[in-house]
């Protein structure tokens, strides 16, 4: 502490996989696969159990967790490719340009996702330092860039794990004297999935597990390079995953998988560790959301989120050093622009499947105390509770719907300039 009881600022280290499921880690309940170092973190800090993903998918989910706004504002509501026009807008604020403008060093090493244009490029939102792939290692061609530049054209994907982590532990070395953010969004364990030699063929989990069991090793080198510079006591590392499970993996028997707005497909594997102010072994069962962490990590930088638009996360620092959630609007989950599932207190309303998927039985309403699983629709016996969420879809599918025409023209056009 200062001498004003104000905790000093932490350094902030995110280590986000790529469809990794609720139940692959250890802290979560998992048992097949081995992840020593992600409990690490857990039985160090807090592990929240009803963490959400702004969406099922991977494009949606990154840009909610960077700018605090569902993606649906942001104008990345599905998945982009590289060829497309699509991607970030200079008119959008990250967590790194917040973060930036608070004295942070930042980088990111690993997979971007959010556009392949220059303009799109993460030096261009708030980052120093890129080292990585834009978009996902099943996409052509899979190209691994240094900053703006394409630095290798045949990538070997068995090594970019450790590869992300070496250029992760370089840049805590150099900024060692000043407040940093180092994002790193593993391009592991998406498919094709590819295994660093001495991982292959050791986990129970399949090569699947191969991959993830990697990461928590380097993950392990990383915590130990803070120990070894000292800094571990204020530095918050998380560690978590974009969206569920795609073809393996366990959503820890929850309902759904990627692509799903039931829980196996948005409820995240997520701990948090800061020694100077979480308590250690700390669990938080409350529903809170990746919209949550910019307005988070920005106030616990001392900086301010944007007032000139729509902020959909909360702070929820507090809840961090064990307090409880800060009151809080609903969690909403769109697939593309329909809303599919709202989270409220205990409970869940499904108003939609997929756009592609069969719409029989909506809608669904879950008591997510006594049913995690999803498995009991409640919605003829709690009429006055239906009516209720109904009523709080109804009106925020209509505020993302009238926003729509100038959030797609963002994502779509060149560098904005924001006066």
């Amino acid at each position: 502490m200062t001498n004003n009881d104000t905790p000093a600022r932490p350094n902030i280290v995110l280590v986000f996989m790529d469809d990794m499921g609720y139940g692959d880690m250890g802290a979560m309940g998992g048992s097949m696969i081995k992840t020593p170092n992600m409990d690490r973190v857990a039985a160090g800090g807090i592990a929240f159990r009803q963490m959400y993903a702004a969406a099922s998918v991977c494009t949606p989910s990154r840009a909610a967790l960077l700018t605090g706004r569902y993606a649906q504002r942001v104008g990345l509501e599905r998945v982009i490719f590289p060829q497309e026009p699509e991607g970030l807008s200079s008119y959008e604020r990250t967590m790194a340009d917040l973060l930036s403008e608070c004295g942070y060093r930042t980088a990111i090493y690993g997979k971007w996702h959010l556009g392949a244009r220059p303009e799109h490029n993460p030096l261009r939102h708030g980052f120093e330092e890129f080292f990585g792939i834009p978009y996902s290692n099943d996409m052509d061609p899979v190209h691994l860039f240094e900053g703006q530049q394409v630095a290798e054209t045949y990538v070997d994907q068995s090594l970019l794990t450790k590869a992300y982590t070496d250029r992760a532990i370089d840049f805590i070395s150099n900024h060692a004297d000043e407040p940093f953010f180092v994002y790193l969004p593993h391009t592991m364990p998406h498919i094709p999935l590819h295994v660093e030699e001495g991982f292959r063929g050791q986990s129970r989990g399949g090569t699947y597990g191969d991959t993830i069991e990697c990461i928590d090793h380097h993950l392990g080198r990383l915590l130990d390079h803070l120990d070894q510079l000292e800094l571990s006591d204020n530095t918050l590392v998380i560690v978590t995953s974009d969206n569920g499970p795609w073809f393996e993996g366990s959503t820890g028997g929850l309902r759904g998988r990627k692509g799903e707005s039931y829980e196996g497909g948005i409820r995240m594997p997520f701990v948090a560790r800061w020694p100077a102010e979480i308590p250690a072994g700390i669990e938080c069962n409350e529903p809170a959301g990746f919209i949550d962490l910019m307005p988070t990590l920005v106030t616990l930088a001392g900086g301010k989120v944007p007032d000139d638009r729509p902020i959909d996360g909360c702070d929820i620092s507090a809840t961090l050093r064990g307090e409880p959630m800060p009151e809080r609007a609903p969690i909403f989950t769109f697939h593309q622009w329909s809303l599919n599932a709202v989270r409220d207190g205990r409970w869940k309303l499904h108003v939609r499947r997929r756009n592609d998927a069969d719409q029989r039985e909506m809608p669904q309403l879950f008591d997510m105390e006594s049913d995690p699983t999803e498995s009991y629709n409640q919605a003829n016996r709690e009429p006055e509770v239906l009516g209720r969420m109904l009523d709080i879809a109804s009106r925020f599918a209509q505020h993302i719907h009238d926003q729509q025409p100038e959030a797609m023209a963002r994502a779509n056009a060149g560098p904005v300039e924001v006066s």
